[in-house]
């Protein structure tokens, strides 16, 4: 061995503790962020293979150690300048609590302080192992409804086409056997996301050209949602066939995940008859490390590195704890409702039991009537009781798995409110002897909106003073009359005369 090849293993192995010093610098600083994310872990069956993404990454660098030790490390500080915006997305999102999105700005920070460290040459050969980290940030949640009503419909399609007699009502549908509802379990996310994980290591490990890679991928995107209304079709079969003594219980799991493991297999099984070469490229790879070197560095350059980076990675949380008011200030809790106006009288409460579930403690209500018609109005807020409550997010929250309610139906519907037209989330309940209408918004400061994002952005300006205060979640709910239309136009009379009472009274 050269004296060449032995510094340049020396160097890349004082690389390396200097990105593991880093890292763990980068946890402690950040140590909110990374917790959260463990705890998603921890009690979510969906995301707990986040546990396996680091090991799994650690074990992809080790088996690649040979190269890697090939190339010195060239520490690159002006890389240590992109921890800055990439701080400032953290610090953004955590003024407004988006988890999802300060997770990503850690692992974010992860990759581009390690090529700062070790510089773009080596960052280019640990580039898949240090991108799998992303597959650590629990998401993916938003995909939970769309695929609830795609699981839903395309099982009422197949039982239809079987002959068998079926009744929808939203993501409930009955058979002459029983009765089945589509709940998150079934919603094929995580098989997806289980998929997605194991499929892009396996693309990795075996392809070696980008488009069999990405090809790859998009393939184990595609087959799990299709073979999971595949094994909800069988499930409710098996129930139906067997009049409802297999399937229904927790087995029915078991059977999805032995169906999903069998889907998965077939794929990989398929996928390596289009296997490329993998020695060869690493040969090569090896060979050009070899050809190309640089002047040694001195350990203490790289160690300013990843004192450099660190220090560019803390200005986020610093400005966070210095400037900003911190989370968990109580939410203004004390306004009247307006009076009953026009021909609306108050009413002692309503003739349902529905309340509005939300992610958060504080809510109030009171209630009107007309002609012996009841309407009730909520308001939701964050009174500090609870923590990491979020009131944006639960506009479009409507009935829990075990309530009593059913959503047979939900989508946007455009409503006239101060400051112009906008779109509520509209659903249609069926309860315990009632059918209810029922609209949903958010209020932030003055301006009302439904969409989580545009909410988001609205608590934002909040938080720096460009947009007013106030955060709250307004719910309006009635029973359903003699049709949907006259009842949506009773509404909005209602709306009319008491609206801007209420945003006059939840205003400072």
């Amino acid at each position: 061995m050269s004296a060449e090849s032995v510094l340049g293993r020396a160097d890349a192995r004082a690389g390396m503790w200097i990105v593991g010093l880093f890292f763990l610098a980068l946890l402690s600083v950040y140590h909110a962020t990374a917790l959260s994310m463990v705890a998603i872990w921890a009690r979510s069956e969906t995301f707990a293979h986040g546990f396996l993404i680091l090991p799994i990454s650690l074990w992809l660098i080790y088996i690649r150690w040979d190269e890697i030790a090939t190339v010195r490390p060239q520490p690159n500080f002006l890389l240590s300048a992109l921890l800055l915006p990439v701080g400032l997305v953290w610090l953004m999102a955590a003024v407004v609590d988006v988890q999802v999105v300060q997770q990503l700005a850690l692992v974010a920070m992860v990759i581009v302080g390690t090529w700062s460290v070790l510089g773009i040459r080596l960052g280019r050969i640990l580039a898949f192992p240090l991108f799998f980290l992303f597959f650590a940030v629990p998401m993916g949640e938003g995909l939970i409804a769309p695929m609830m009503e795609y699981t839903a419909t395309s099982t009422v399609w197949l039982i239809e086409l079987t002959g068998v007699p079926v009744y929808r009502e939203g993501l409930h549908f009955t058979l002459p056997s029983g009765r089945w509802s589509v709940v998150e379990a079934c919603s094929g996310v995580r098989y997806i996301i289980a998929s997605v994980t194991v499929g892009t290591l396996y693309a990795y490990l075996t392809y070696r050209s980008m488009w069999r890679r990405v090809l790859f991928v998009l393939v184990s995107a595609i087959v799990p949602v299709f073979a999971n209304s595949a094994r909800a079709y069988i499930i409710v079969m098996l129930g139906h066939l067997s009049d409802m003594s297999i399937a229904t219980g927790a087995d029915h799991l078991v059977y999805g995940w032995v169906f999903f493991g069998l889907v998965v297999f077939l794929l990989f099984w398929l996928g390596s008859f289009f296997r490329e070469d993998q020695r060869a490229e690493s040969r090569a790879a090896v060979a050009q490390g070899q050809e190309t070197t640089a002047v040694a560095h001195a350990t203490v350059a790289i160690v300013m590195a990843g004192l450099v980076a660190v220090a560019a990675a803390s200005v986020a949380p610093l400005v966070v704890n210095t400037v900003f008011t911190k989370k968990g200030d109580v939410q203004r809790q004390s306004w009247d409702f307006p009076d009953a106006a026009g021909v609306w009288e108050s009413a002692r409460s309503s003739s349902w039991r529905w309340l509005p579930p939300s992610r958060l403690a504080g809510q109030r209500s009171a209630f009107y009537q007309r002609d012996g018609m009841v309407t009730g109005l909520y308001v939701q807020f964050d009174d500090g009781l609870l923590e990491n409550a979020e009131v944006v997010g639960s506009s479009g929250l409507f009935a829990t798995e075990d309530s009593w309610e059913r959503v047979l139906r939900q989508e946007k519907y455009n409503v006239a409110l101060p400051g112009g037209s906008i779109e509520v989330d509209e659903a249609q309940l069926r309860g315990r002897g009632s059918e209810l209408l029922v609209w949903s918004w958010y209020l932030v400061g003055s301006v009302s909106t439904s969409n989580n994002y545009e909410a988001k952005i609205l608590q934002l300006k909040t938080s720096v003073g460009i947009n007013g205060p106030g955060l709250y979640r307004v719910v309006l709910a009635t029973p359903i009359g003699s049709s949907l239309e006259t009842t949506r136009e009773e509404m909005q009379r209602f709306l009319n005369k008491h609206v801007e009472a209420l945003y006059n009274g939840l205003q400072p």
